[in-house]
């Protein structure tokens, strides 16, 4: 999602993804300092909530009550592709969790490619609150699932129970989700690094 300055790439960055969050929740997004005109830096995104607290909203309609929580890192990037730039923002790592109101676990979607855990691949977790104390997995299983998008994980909440808020939902988080497709780069990252993985062999 191009733009002619810091601000336009940030604005067509950010406001698809409060869009498909209003299908849920209303939407207060913070970011770190700079981070609406700052190139060559990486920020935070906090889409539900502050960087103050938790960052977890209500959502409506569960027969079992949930809250939700989206925050990313980001930077503002040159991109002299064609059609890709001059600017845009690229995702450095996100962080999509539902729970319960009692703060019991229902899924963590992660990508954290830099920091202190083994897995620096896209994952979920499977919360504990849909684990039997004898489960095979473990609320802190990494289970890999490749980059997801936040409209993805908008679907999975209105699927397990969350209402949607907007009549039309479904064409919100497609035309919010469409562009992110179009201008991704994590198709060229994912062949960069299947080909420096084979490499190693």
């Amino acid at each position: 999602m191009p733009g002619k300055t810091p601000y336009e790439a940030f604005s067509a960055f950010v406001e698809p993804l409060a869009g498909a969050l209003n299908c849920v929740s209303q939407v207060r997004f913070e970011v770190t300092e700079g981070g609406k005109n700052q190139l060559g830096k990486v920020h935070g995104l906090f889409l539900t909530g502050t960087k103050i607290n938790d960052g977890y909203v209500p959502l409506k309609g569960a027969a079992r009550r949930l809250e939700f929580r989206a925050r990313m890192l980001y930077e503002i990037i040159k991109d002299d592709r064609e059609t890709y730039g001059p600017l845009r923002v690229t995702t450095k790592a996100y962080d999509y969790s539902l729970r319960t109101a009692d703060h019991q676990g229902v899924f963590d979607y992660h990508w954290h490619p830099t920091g202190l855990s083994h897995e620096s691949r896209p994952h979920v977790h499977i919360g504990a609150a849909q684990l039997r104390t004898d489960a095979v997995l473990a609320a802190k299983d990494h289970i890999p699932t490749g980059r997801i998008t936040l409209e993805a994980v908008v679907r999975q909440a209105i699927a397990v129970g969350a209402e949607p808020l907007l009549k039309g939902w479904e064409d919100r988080l497609a035309a919010s989700e469409g562009p992110h497709i179009l201008f991704r780069s994590w198709q060229m990252d994912h062949d960069r690094e299947v080909r420096a993985r084979q490499a190693q062999r």
